[in-house]
C-alpha cells in the first residue's frame, strides 16, 4: 500500500520503447483510396436504403409510362426528403470518421488515414472543407481523383483544398525492451 502520491509514481515509471529505425509514411496511391472509396460507398448505400420508401418502387408497375398519372406524384415529395437524408447521412459519415479517427471503416480496410500534411490530426474545419472538395473534384468528371496518380504527394484537389495527404499505415514496428545496465 502507498502512503503518498509521489510513492505511487516513482513506482509507474513509463516504459520506453526503442525503435529500431524511423517511421516514414508513404503516400496512398489512387488504386488502395479508390477502394477504399468503393467500401465506404456500399457502407453508405446500406444506410441510405433505410430512407428510400420501397414500397414505392414496385418495378412493373414503377417502369410503366402510363401508370406515372395520378397517385404517384404525391410520392415526388418523399422521395426527395429521402434524397435530402441520404445526402445529410454521406456528409455526416465521411466528416465524422475522417474528424474522429482520421479513417472511415473502407479506409481501416484498405489500412490508409486522412492526417494533415504537418503529420496532426484532421480538424472538424478540414474535414467540411475535404468533403466539400469531394464535390468539386467530382464536377469536372472526376479530374479531381485523377489528380491523386499524376500528384508528387498523391492529393487530389478535396486533400489540396483542406491541406491533408493519404498516407499508408506502416506496420506496427519491432520493439526491443531497454537493456538494463
Amino acid at each position: 500500500m502507498y502512503n503518498t502520491h509521489s510513492q505511487v509514481w516513482q513506482e509507474c515509471v513509463p516504459i520506453m520503447i526503442h525503435l529500431k529505425s524511423p517511421l516514414a509514411l508513404e503516400f496512398a496511391g489512387f488504386w488502395r483510396r479508390f477502394g477504399a472509396f468503393i467500401i465506404d460507398n456500399i457502407i453508405i448505400s446500406i444506410i441510405s436504403s433505410a430512407f428510400v420508401p420501397v414500397h414505392w418502387f414496385e418495378i412493373p408497375v414503377f417502369w410503366n409510362i402510363d401508370s406515372l398519372s395520378g397517385i404517384w406524384w404525391l410520392a415526388a415529395p418523399i422521395i426527395a426528403f429521402s434524397n435530402v437524408l441520404s445526402l445529410l447521412a454521406m456528409v455526416a459519415y465521411f466528416v465524422f470518421f475522417w474528424y474522429w479517427r482520421g479513417q472511415t471503416p473502407g479506409m481501416m480496410i484498405a489500412q490508409i488515414k486522412v492526417i494533415r500534411v504537418d503529420a496532426s490530426g484532421v480538424s472538424l474545419g478540414n474535414s467540411i472543407i475535404r468533403f466539400l472538395g469531394l464535390i468539386i473534384s467530382t464536377l469536372p468528371l472526376g479530374l479531381g481523383f485523377f489528380w491523386i496518380a499524376c500528384d508528387r504527394r498523391k492529393q487530389g484537389w478535396h486533400d489540396k483544398m483542406a491541406d491533408t495527404v493519404v498516407v499508408k499505415l506502416p506496420k506496427p514496428p519491432e520493439v526491443t525492451a531497454p537493456q538494463a545496465t
